[in-house]
């Protein structure tokens, strides 16, 4: 397995960071929206605002983020660049916010015209973003890194679930949209989106990002081998027995404990890596990876209360801990790593340190901030703490308590803004960064001249 990446291939900054800077802004419309709804955002699976919000964290959140990271960590991890990755990422960046809103706005209103309005822009964002990135894998198969098949496998399972994920979805919201009964098919939107698209990137981005960034060891190969490819073919299971008829219900029952079960044993294995981890001090990157994983183990015992329990809500605390607790924790943990690092490689990158003047250079390279500056680790910290609570108390607003139903909106706002702030900070850091080194005698821009502070260099 490569525990080397080559930042070299880093695109853009504008290629991911729009993706990343939708994560506050849609959370912080999630936080208004249940603080709005109260009640009936944790009413029913099948209530209009907890459909919206149900979106808002899917698409607009988690979504925004993943996609973004994909571009950056197929680059890097595997020197697999999308053609025209400007252009992608800003139709798809664009289609997909607009859509995004669009649909949760639908739901609220329950207006068709928006389900179809929301379907004719979500499509082509990823038909776009997936016809992009296909054809790279296909173009550059030949010239990926030696030992990045361990992140390539669950890639493109991640991206045919994807796939499945936005077909499903299409057809429902145009079915809704044009007033015909959609088809029976909204498990399978949420089993092949939370855990095809969402849970094997995770999954293959652990492989990769865990063994470098929190200096852990690698995974078992038998884990990394098997378990991208178990996890689809029991997709492709329980799809195939969901669609027959007279078959025992236990069969399928039987493919979903398998599938929690694989997940269940990354989510262990992952904790044992991180307990272990040669780095002694936790950033909050790695509470974050913690929070994830805690809360995956919890699906588990979830997944038997809604299959052989009594309880309506069972699956609602279930989508809830799924949703914000796995997939939120792992995006805004890593959110903490790759937003930092993009600001400071690239402010780098725009710099060229004089190499015949000692002197000179160091004036040039106080100018330039460490890395760990850009987020500080305190504020990053109450961040993490205030998304836990925000994961405890929408999983008991979920569950039916009164006082949680009350607390969840204004806690995710509160969570919210944290990470607007923390974000913000950073981007007003690199942007007086940029100015400071425009002001240096005899600067040139990196674009022209290479000097020896090349990317992916020292701090």
């Amino acid at each position: 397995m490569q525990r080397a990446l080559d930042f070299d291939k880093t695109p853009a900054l504008g290629v991911p960071l729009p993706f990343f800077l939708n994560v506050p802004l849609f959370a912080l419309l999630a936080g208004l929206l249940a603080t709005w709804a109260g009640s009936q955002a944790f009413a029913s699976r099948w209530n209009g605002a907890a459909l919206a919000l149900t979106h808002l964290w899917t698409l607009g959140i988690l979504g925004s983020a993943m996609l973004g990271a994909l571009l950056q960590i197929l680059a890097v991890a595997c020197n697999v660049r999308v053609d025209a990755i400007r252009t992608v990422a800003g139709l798809t960046h664009a289609l997909l916010t607009a859509g995004t809103l669009l649909l949760a706005a639908g739901f609220l209103g329950w207006w068709p015209v928006a389900w179809v309005g929301a379907a004719a822009l979500l499509g082509p964002a990823f038909a776009l973003y997936l016809a992009a990135v296909a054809w790279a894998l296909w173009q550059h198969r030949r010239q990926v890194y030696k030992g990045a098949r361990e992140i390539l496998v669950p890639v493109r399972g991640a991206l045919a679930a994807l796939a499945c994920t936005v077909l499903i979805g299409l057809v429902l919201a145009l079915s809704l949209g044009l007033g015909s009964a959609p088809p029976d098919w909204i498990d399978g939107h949420v089993l092949w989106g939370l855990a095809g698209w969402g849970g094997l990137l995770l999954m293959g981005m652990s492989f990769q990002l865990l063994p470098i960034f929190q200096v852990t060891e690698l995974y078992p190969r038998p884990i990394a081998r098997w378990l991208p490819l178990l996890i689809p073919g029991l997709l492709l299971a329980w799809t195939a027995l969901e669609a027959s008829t007279g078959l025992p219900r236990l069969m399928r029952e039987t493919a979903e404990l398998l599938l929690v079960g694989a997940y269940a044993l990354w989510a262990g294995v992952t904790l044992r890596l991180l307990w272990t981890r040669k780095r002694p001090t936790p950033e909050p990157t790695t509470l974050f990876w913690y929070a994830g994983m805690i809360s995956l183990l919890a699906c588990a015992p979830l997944w038997i209360w809604m299959t052989h329990g009594q309880s309506p809500r069972a699956g609602l605390v279930l989508g809830v801990v799924m949703i914000a607790g796995v997939l939120g924790s792992v995006v805004n943990g890593m959110l903490y790593k790759i937003v930092p690092f993009l600001l400071w490689k690239h402010a780098q990158d725009a710099m060229i340190v004089p190499d015949h003047d000692p002197a000179q250079a160091r004036v040039y390279l106080k100018v330039l901030p460490k890395m760990a500056t850009y987020i500080g680790d305190r504020p990053a910290r109450w961040q993490w703490a205030a998304h836990v609570a925000v994961i405890i108390c929408w999983s008991l607003a979920a569950a039916g308590w009164a006082p949680a139903v009350l607390a969840a909106g204004p806690l995710q706002i509160v969570s919210a803004a944290g990470l607007a702030w923390n974000i913000g900070r950073a981007l007003r850091l690199y942007r007086r960064t940029l100015r400071a080194m425009a002001a240096l005698p005899h600067h040139a821009p990196a674009a022209q001249t290479r000097g020896p502070l090349r990317a992916g260099g020292r701090e």
